[in-house]
C-alpha cells in the first residue's frame, strides 16, 4: 500500500506527462552522464556533435547558414589540383564557424538541460559549458556575435542571460552583428 501510495505522489507526474521519456531520462537514468564529455565536431555554430555520436542542440542560438565548398577539385591534363587563386575576402559566416570550431571541438563540456530535453530530429537540447573554466558556451556564442538569439519555449531558464549577451554583440557590432 505505501509504495502504491509513493508511486502516485511522486512517480506519476513523471510517467504520465507529456515529458515522461524526457524527465525519466533526467533524473533516473543520464543526468550524471554529462558532466564532463567531449566535443568531437562542432557541425553548425547552435549543433555539436559529443565523441559518443549524440548530437546536441545548443538552446538559444540559430546557426547563420554557412556554405563551404566541398566540390571535387578541378585537375588540369598531368592530374594535379588546378589552385583557385585566394582572395582575401572570407564570408562572416565562415568566419564564425571556424571560431566556434576553435572554440569547442576536442573540449571537455558539462551539459545542462532545460524542460524540454529532445527535438523533432532527435538532437538533444543543452546548454554547454567548458570545464576548464566553467564557460557558458551559449552565451559565449552569442556574446561573440556567431550565432542569432533564438528563444523558444519551454527551454527558458537562461533567457535572460543569452539576451544580454545578444545585446551586447549587437550594441558592440560583434561577428555576425558586423555584417
Amino acid at each position: 500500500m505505501v509504495i502504491i501510495l509513493l508511486f502516485f505522489l511522486f512517480l506519476s507526474p513523471l510517467v504520465f506527462s507529456s515529458q515522461a521519456e524526457n524527465n525519466f531520462d533526467y533524473f533516473f537514468k543520464n543526468s550524471g552522464n554529462y558532466k564532463d564529455v567531449v566535443v568531437a565536431h562542432v557541425l553548425r555554430t547552435d549543433l555539436i556533435e559529443l565523441e559518443s555520436g549524440e548530437r546536441i542542440r545548443l538552446i538559444g542560438l540559430k546557426s547563420p547558414e554557412v556554405h563551404i565548398k566541398k566540390e571535387r577539385p578541378e585537375r588540369d591534363e598531368y592530374g594535379f589540383v588546378i589552385e583557385e587563386p585566394k582572395t582575401p575576402v572570407t564570408p562572416v559566416e565562415e568566419l564564425v564557424f571556424n571560431q566556434v570550431q576553435e572554440l569547442l571541438e576536442g573540449k571537455h563540456v558539462r551539459l545542462e538541460f532545460d524542460v524540454e530535453k529532445k527535438d523533432s530530429e532527435h538532437h538533444t537540447f543543452a546548454y554547454a559549458f567548458l570545464l576548464k573554466d566553467n564557460l557558458f558556451i551559449n552565451v559565449e556564442i552569442l556574446r561573440q556575435g556567431y550565432a542569432d538569439l533564438h528563444l523558444e519555449p519551454p527551454n527558458l531558464k537562461h533567457a535572460d542571460e543569452l539576451r544580454a549577451a545578444y545585446r551586447e554583440a549587437s550594441r558592440e557590432l560583434r561577428g555576425l552583428q558586423n555584417k
